[in-house]
């Protein structure tokens, strides 16, 4: 029996693009946390290496990358915060191509509820 031919990475990315796609064949978009916990204290990383930080900051937004290696259109919009007044934040995801229709429903939400004006506590 042979072996499979070692995949390159711009086809090893195809393979990742045309998994994730699937979700959005029957959906115009995929909604994901933004980030996977609240925002550390200010000055947590202070200190750290750059392996280190990198790896600590990579957990705290696992959702993210995956669009950034496949070029998926994403952004994240504003989604409330937390009792503690730390801002929270959804991402949107569309199809390759597709930036109009998620840009319009970026300002979609907007109208529907203003962000722009929001401060959480301390930082008016």
């Amino acid at each position: 029996m042979a072996a499979a031919p070692v995949k390159t990475e711009r086809e090893l990315t195809g393979v990742v693009l045309e998994r994730l796609n699937r979700v959005l064949e029957d959906n115009d978009f995929l909604i994901t946390p933004t980030v996977a916990t609240v925002a550390p204290p200010i000055g947590a990383l202070q200190g750290r290496g750059a392996l280190w930080t990198l790896n600590a900051v990579a957990g705290w937004v696992p959702y993210n990358g995956v669009w950034n290696l496949t070029g998926q259109p994403a952004l994240a919009v504003p989604a409330g915060f937390t009792d503690d007044g730390l801002p929270l934040s959804v991402q949107i995801v569309s199809r390759p191509g597709q930036e109009g229709p998620l840009l319009a429903l970026a300002a979609q939400l907007e109208q529907a509820r203003p962000w722009a004006q929001q401060r959480p506590p301390g930082f008016s």
